[in-house]
């Protein structure tokens, strides 16, 4: 065979695997950005599950709550009251567990949330966030401490204002939740997470969580991260 004929055919293969090499590459690529759209896709629908079905739940969950209480006088209304009262949990659970695979709670979105959810209930709220570019741990910890902290003032206090903040002071990021409608008393954030529960998620920060009461019926949760902790 000509030593030109062996050229040719060493050509045409280095030539196909070279194609083949490329198609496969090709190949491979395309599946990963299939498989990062089919994640996007169900992200973006775990945070829309949450955020709108989970919202109206939460706030169904808390009014049908208060209206139990107020039925103490009457136990037929009161039984009726209950079983509501716990569908609607079930349905919230659910809703938890089919997005919270996908969903990181973050400050921004809890803040909002809490701000909607207590003017729903008649009360002023006033978010200010003095400090920015938070790290998804920081932002999901200190979400949770505004989360916990308005359920519990929703359940236990007769709020009208409320206030959350979050400063920068000393290297510490401070976000405070307080609210006017505990006289005589400081209710501990709710039993679902607790005061506990919080302590611990930010002593894992290097952080601290603490409730005071002040005067005219002021209450206020207070949670403090270092700043190192945040990007």
């Amino acid at each position: 065979m000509p030593p030109q004929l062996y050229v040719a055919i060493a050509g045409i293969v280095l030539i196909s695997l070279g194609v083949t090499v490329t198609l496969a590459l090709r190949i491979r690529r395309l599946r990963a950005e299939q498989e990062r759209a089919v994640t996007r896709a169900h992200e973006e629908f775990a945070r829309d599950v949450h955020d709108l079905v989970g919202h109206w739940l939460w706030l169904a969950s808390i009014k049908s709550e208060l209206a139990y209480r107020r039925a103490a006088g009457d136990a037929r209304l009161r039984g009726d009251l209950g079983e509501a009262l716990q569908a609607v949990r079930h349905a919230a659970h659910a809703v938890r567990n089919v997005s919270k695979a996908h969903r990181h709670p973050s400050l921004h979105g809890e803040s909002m949330r809490a701000q909607a959810l207590l003017t729903s209930f008649g009360a002023a709220c006033t978010v200010r966030m003095e400090a920015a570019g938070l790290s998804r741990e920081v932002s999901a910890t200190l979400g949770t401490v505004v989360r916990e902290g308005v359920t519990n003032m929703l359940r236990h206090s007769a709020v009208r204002t409320c206030v959350i903040e979050l400063a920068e002071r000393d290297g510490l990021l401070r976000l405070t939740v307080a609210n006017d409608g505990a006289p005589g008393r400081a209710p501990l954030p709710s039993a679902g997470d607790g005061l506990g529960n919080l302590r611990d998620r930010a002593a894992r920060l290097g952080g601290t969580v603490r409730a005071t009461a002040g005067e005219g019926g002021w209450f206020t949760l207070i949670a403090e991260v270092p700043r190192k902790f945040s990007e």
